[in-house]
């Protein structure tokens, strides 16, 4: 497992809420998220940090989330569906 910094553990921790393994529900998170506070705006800029510094491994977000993906890049592709369905109406994500 690699290092993790504060931004990216802040984010696992809030996006497993609604999109780990055993709570996969990107709707409820979208639902949350269109209520705006200071959490969905944090999320929204950690997300965005993630995207950008692409510093997460697919197997640190497995140990985290418990999604397992193949490479870093379909992790990647997989984020960046979930950013555009939760943040700018994009369709729904599928992991599996």
């Amino acid at each position: 497992m690699t290092r993790i910094d504060l931004r990216t553990e802040a984010w696992l921790k809030d996006i497993g809420l609604y999109c780990g393994g055993n709570t996969y529900d990107p709707g409820k998170l979208r639902q949350v998220i269109a209520e705006k506070s200071e959490w969905s705006e944090r999320l929204k800029r950690n997300f965005e940090y993630v995207l950008n510094a692409r510093q997460l491994s697919a197997l640190d977000y497995e140990e985290k989330v418990d999604i397992e993906f193949a490479s870093d890049d379909q992790l990647y592709g997989y984020l960046k569906r979930l950013y555009a369905y939760v943040f700018e109406d994009g369709p729904f994500p599928e992991w599996n």
